[in-house]
């Protein structure tokens, strides 16, 4: 699978999973603030080790190809942000124990933390994950928000971070800043990218 294929995927599977909380976290809105290299780094919400730890559960999932990875575009510094100032205070506990919880997985599943294990062993434990996660809703689809797996949530702010950057918006989407008639269904046309979201 090519790399703007895998981006289309993952549009479909973010539209289908997210949640209603995610969107309220969204429609709150985020100052711009300036980006940091990861070392300089700190972040607001998370530890300074949790926020590599999320900065490299981005980039697994949204690796640099052809186009750029979860890190150029500060996906984890979009999450530490949404967490810090759009989250309840009940979702920030989960958000952080989550997080916690998921890194000591990793730990006891192969004898390392997770920014010490090679690609191939954060991936396949990172797949592990999602396949548990989705088998939850899949047997449960009428899950509250407050229900839904931590993992499924921490997905949703990544894909959400990565679709709405400037970069991925303006030069791997189509991007139209003055749109003109909203064509809901059109052709599409194989190879072409799909269209970044207008705010």
């Amino acid at each position: 699978m090519d790399r703007r294929e895998a981006i289309k995927r993952t549009a479909l599977i973010t539209g289908f999973a997210i949640s209603s909380s995610t969107i309220a976290s969204l429609m709150q809105g985020c100052q711009p603030e300036a980006k940091s290299s990861l070392d300089s780094w700190t972040p607001r919400f998370f530890t300074k080790e949790q926020g590599a730890n999320l900065a490299e559960i981005a980039e697994c999932m949204l690796p640099k190809t052809d186009t750029p990875g979860a890190k150029d575009v500060f996906v984890h510094e979009f999450v530490d942000l949404m967490v810090a100032d759009c989250k309840e205070p009940e979702d920030k506990k989960l958000f952080r124990d989550g997080l916690a919880q998921l890194m000591s997985g990793c730990e006891q599943a192969n004898g390392k933390t997770f920014l010490d294990c090679s690609p191939e062993q954060q991936l396949a434990f990172l797949n592990e994950q999602d396949q548990a996660a989705r088998a939850i809703v899949d047997a449960n689809p009428d899950l509250d928000d407050e229900d839904y797996p931590f993992f499924l949530k921490l997905k949703q702010l990544i894909l959400l971070g990565y679709f709405t950057s400037e970069p991925v918006g303006t030069e791997v989407l189509v991007y139209d800043p003055v749109p003109g008639v909203n064509e809901a269904c059109r052709p599409y046309e194989a190879g072409t990218p799909d269209w970044a979201p207008n705010r």
